[in-house]
């Protein structure tokens, strides 16, 4: 009697590289939840016309560090609408989410109602602040709140926005 064996099942080549190729994929993945890195959040204090400069300077903050994110809530409500309440709900909330506020002082920024607020609402909710002008020019007039609470603006810069965002990493 003569048996006839089936030949001994063996992945082709392309099933072994895909295998290879998802093993490689499973550990990664396992390396990256052992050593999350953790997003942190800044909540950004500005007027409308400054969003050019601001945005300059979010960018040089994300080259120093790649894990900081920014929440702004770029008003075009004024301050005393019927919705103002809602949306000074809605800033309370991404101002908690939040582990430091960044005021930047243009040459608006002084008069401004929401400013005043939210500066007060984040100094309430004992965020860090840091104050920072938008320029170099001495004559920009600071909120009030700022006097109030002894704040001193930084001056704008790129080293000195590196600089910022280096030494204040544990709390941003």
């Amino acid at each position: 009697m003569m048996v006839i064996s089936e030949p001994e099942a063996r992945p082709s080549k392309v099933a072994r590289v895909e295998i290879e190729r998802l093993e490689e994929m499973a550990r990664e993945e396992i390396r990256e939840a052992q050593d999350p890195v953790p997003r942190r959040k800044a909540f950004l204090i500005f007027r409308v016309g400054d969003a050019d400069q601001v945005q300059a300077f979010c960018s040089l903050a994300k080259e120093a560090d790649p894990h900081l994110d920014f929440i702004d809530f770029a008003l075009k409500v004024h301050f005393k609408t019927e919705n103002a309440e809602y949306v000074r709900h809605c800033i309370k909330r991404r101002i908690e989410a939040c582990s430091a506020v960044i005021l930047f002082i243009g040459k608006t920024t002084h008069d401004c109602e929401w400013v005043d607020w939210e500066v007060r609402e984040g100094l309430r909710m004992k965020k860090p602040l840091i104050a920072m002008r938008l320029n170099e020019e001495l004559s920009l007039r600071v909120p009030k709140v700022l006097r109030e609470h002894r704040i001193k603006p930084l001056a704008y810069s790129e080293d000195e926005v590196r600089r910022i965002i280096r030494k204040n990493a544990e709390i941003l």
